[in-house]
């Protein structure tokens, strides 16, 4: 039996995700969202915290790189973001 660590992999999963770590409801999130007013470093703090370890190590640069798009996919009405690339 192994401990294999999983992570959100919908929007659904880290609305899930974001609101037990931030506090944030669904609806909370697209008001942030429409208003502007989003906590993106608390969420980029989140990320690193919860998944820097047992995941790959371009995981979390994917993600704090793609953050306003994971914001807009998961809150507005975005698409999911593109995550291949290259952290300089």
């Amino acid at each position: 039996m192994t401990d294999k660590k999983t992570y959100p992999s919908n929007k659904e999963e880290w609305s899930i995700a974001i609101h037990k770590g931030l506090s944030i409801t669904q609806i909370e999130g697209e008001q942030l969202f429409q208003s502007e007013n989003f906590p993106v470093e608390d969420l980029v703090k989140l990320i690193q915290k919860e998944y820097s370890k047992g995941f790959g190590p371009e995981f979390v640069p994917a993600l704090v790189r793609n953050i306003k798009g994971l914001i807009s996919w998961v809150y507005g009405d975005g698409s999911e973001p593109f995550w291949p690339g290259r952290d300089s």
